[in-house]
């Protein structure tokens, strides 16, 4: 059963229309969602109220952390520098093997404990010497709204925005939000279709076209990273076949980052990558 959406937790969302048979459709990602009244999407911080859909993290954070830009992973984005990173709850992924499951699939918001509105935090991030903030713990795309209004105050400052996002996005919404963003690290989980249905509930085609429009479309600076999965995504011949997208559709200057997987949430009977 859904949890109550409080008034507080009501900020309006953009990205939906009605349906004929009286639910509402969210239109921020390929999930599609319809929703009856008091329901929540599968990011579960989307939801509908009176007929409208709302943000219910808004303004909250489940908490910062200053870091060397160079975590996010970006090398080649003001290299040195630091971030002020921060993220909220829900996702509108469903990875089994989720390395942030606390945050990503919190459906209690006693994980959003602090206050943190767009002006607060471009606030701190200049007083902490960042040159950039960045949107990550949890995917921004959910909370789209949010980082958007917050990317807004930070160039206001000087201060660069950084998504750190799986790509998971409809056209307008992506169009939207990344034309706030500066840089981007994008996660590939994999090069299948059959690892994104069985292993995240998603769908490749979306995050590829999300990664052609940023490098094809964009000035935004793009770097990826794909998670090594023994036995399921790090084959010789998905690897390859991956590299080759990527310099043929991104070009061969875009970084592509591998990083380990380590057993946790649902995939604890597969062990660590091996170094």
């Amino acid at each position: 059963m859904d949890k109550t959406i409080s008034i507080a937790e009501q900020h309006p969302a953009k990205y939906w229309h009605k349906l004929d048979d009286g639910r509402i459709q969210c239109d921020l990602c390929p999930r599609d969602c319809k929703l009856h009244e008091g329901q929540r999407g599968a990011c579960f911080v989307r939801g509908r109220v009176s007929n409208k859909m709302v943000l219910t993290t808004y303004g909250r954070s489940s908490g910062f952390c200053v870091d060397p830009i160079e975590k996010k992973p970006l090398n080649h984005f003001y290299p040195g520098s630091s971030v002020l990173s921060f993220g909220t709850a829900g996702c509108n992924l469903a990875c089994k093997f989720c390395q942030n499951w606390d945050i990503s699939k919190s459906r209690s918001f006693d994980k959003l404990a602090d206050p943190a509105s767009p002006e607060a935090i471009a606030r701190s991030a200049g007083e902490l010497g960042c040159k950039s903030v960045a949107f990550t713990y949890n995917d921004p795309v959910i909370f789209a709204e949010y980082a958007m209004d917050v990317a807004d105050v930070c160039h206001e400052q000087g201060i660069k925005a950084v998504a750190v996002t799986a790509g998971y996005i409809h056209d307008q919404p992506r169009r939207d939000f990344f034309g706030k963003m500066d840089a981007a690290n994008v996660d590939l989980k994999a090069f299948t279709e059959e690892f994104y249905v069985k292993q995240t509930g998603a769908h490749l085609q979306p995050v590829l076209d999300t990664l052609k429009y940023l490098k094809q479309e964009t000035n935004i600076w793009v770097e990826l990273t794909t998670l090594l999965i023994p036995g399921l995504n790090d084959s010789i011949h998905e690897i390859s076949a991956m590299s080759e997208w990527i310099t043929n559709e991104l070009g061969a200057d875009v970084p592509l980052h591998f990083s380990a997987f380590h057993p946790d949430y649902k995939m604890t009977h597969i062990s660590a990558t091996p170094a």
